[in-house]
């Protein structure tokens, strides 16, 4: 069955039985338009799962209104009056965003599956599954002193690449599985270790696992269909218990203090007392009120329209546009790299979000950060209307960013890995602009150099021996 089917099915569904049915309906009407524009056959569906995630933080109170009959109206905690307009403005967001991605990469020709399969059968199965546990350890371990001193950010595209390399052994085992039953539990391992640090990784895995999955799909078959939903749900249920028990697994995680700062550094450990916080919250007694709290704090979590609701309120009532003030202020910072300017501001952003939604929120001293975001920091800058012009034009960026790697990738398999690591930056609607710009511009300065220098010995050392050079 195709995607478009599939989401015409449960669109319909949802705008008969929502409170809001035309503003479900033009919610709906920017999920066809993701698959339409991002569902590529044999390509790994990066761009795809990213602007579903995009739109879940710009509409996900919809769909839930439809199901449990409460009008996006009173999903709001302080914006009522303004929260229809900012889910209008913010789907007109995604909308234009798509449109600038989908402009620069409507001419890429990909290649087709007997192509792929070529380049792939001369790379040993073997030494992708242990390269990429090698790499794993080290891109740890390096990534820890990376962050420890000033300009190491610049150097972080050395951890962006384990999702690339994770997606070249996830592709190749979907061509030559003789990996499969590894590569599976692999991901399961890492997905379980990954919640032994402050901010759990297991989404990314799950993003990176599924959309490599589907790199030689252009229809879901049945049995697609039904693994994707089982995934789904565990990804739900998981991402439910972390949301409420978060808080006082990082309270153990930082010896009680509320900040970011991590000093309990055993992994093991560290996942045996987060099983034990869960299990606690989540026993028989307290299943379904954890589950219901969990549930809400995860929706209200993943939706980001909040934000722009209250800054609706404020700016321009309270507040004067700042015409450009803050899009500005964001090139600013990301020209004035930390290593040559050691004296260049901190940034807070919770400062922002507390200025122009009129909220007071919790900032860095109490380990902290609310995000205001790109698009309502748009509305902030330019207004209702205008603000939709910068919005297309970093579509087009990030669409040039992935056309750039790809064309320039090491070979045609490795180009189109290097869209992995695109969730770091690509869902940019609750991302500050410096955060959006200077990691997108970290991921492709250091891509470019990874593949332009280091690449061709990784790449050497994967191949089958027939296919090395002598």
């Amino acid at each position: 069955m195709k995607p478009n089917v599939i989401a015409i099915l449960i669109v319909f569904i949802l705008v008969m039985v929502s409170p809001n049915p035309l503003l479900m309906a033009y919610s709906g009407l920017s999920i066809f338009l993701i698959i339409k524009y991002m569902w590529r056959l044999n390509e790994p569906k990066f761009l795809f799962f990213n602007m579903i995630i995009y739109w879940l933080t710009v509409s996900v109170l919809l769909p839930y209104g439809a199901i449990f009959q409460k009008p996006v109206e009173l999903l709001s905690d302080g914006a009522t009056q303004t929260i229809m307009l900012a889910n209008f403005l913010a789907v007109t967001a995604l909308i234009s965003y798509l449109f600038g991605i989908n402009m620069m990469l409507r001419n890429i020709v990909i290649p087709n599956t007997e192509m792929l399969a070529k380049i792939l059968l001369r790379y040993d199965a073997k030494r992708i599954f242990t390269g990429y546990i090698i790499y794993t350890f080290i891109a740890t371990f390096f990534g820890k002193i990376f962050l420890g001193f000033a300009g190491g950010q610049m150097l972080i595209s050395l951890i962006f690449f384990k999702w690339a390399f994770l997606t070249f052994l996830i592709v190749h085992t979907l061509i030559y599985p003789s990996n499969s039953k590894y590569v599976i539990v692999l991901i399961i391992f890492e997905v379980l270790l990954s919640f032994s640090g402050f901010w759990s990784d297991f989404k990314d895995y799950m993003i990176v696992a599924i959309a490599a999955f589907f790199t030689l799909s252009r229809k879901i078959s049945f049995k697609a269909t039904i693994s994707t939903i089982a995934v789904g749900i565990f990804l739900f249920m998981v991402s439910v218990m972390w949301s409420y028990s978060k808080g006082a697994y990082r309270m153990y995680l930082t010896g009680g203090e509320r900040s970011q700062q991590v000093v309990k550094n055993d992994a093991i450990e560290n996942v045996q007392m987060l099983w034990t916080i869960v299990s606690n919250d989540f026993s028989s007694e307290r299943f379904y009120e954890s589950f219901s709290k969990g549930s809400e704090g995860l929706l209200f979590r993943v939706s980001y329209i909040e934000y722009l609701g209250r800054a609706l309120k404020q700016v321009p009532t309270f507040i004067p546009h700042e015409d450009g003030a803050l899009l500005l202020g964001a090139f600013e910072h990301i020209f004035k790299p930390r290593i040559l300017f050691p004296d260049k501001k901190v940034l807070d952003d919770s400062e922002i979000t507390s200025k122009y939604t009129g909220t007071t929120f919790a900032g860095r001293e109490e380990g902290a950060s609310f995000a205001f975001g790109v698009v309502p920091e748009r509305y902030v800058d330019f207004g209702p209307v205008y603000m939709f012009i910068p919005i297309f034009f970093f579509g087009i960026y990030v669409g040039y960013i992935y056309r750039f790697l790809f064309l320039k990738g090491y070979n045609l398999v490795w180009g189109l890995c290097y869209s992995a690591p695109f969730f770091n930056f690509m869902v940019a609607y609750g991302l500050p602009t410096t955060k959006f710009l200077g990691w997108s511009v970290t991921y492709v300065f250091g891509l470019y150099f990874i593949n332009k220098y280091l690449i061709k010995y990784l790449d050497e050392w994967l191949l089958k021996k027939e296919f090395r050079q002598q």
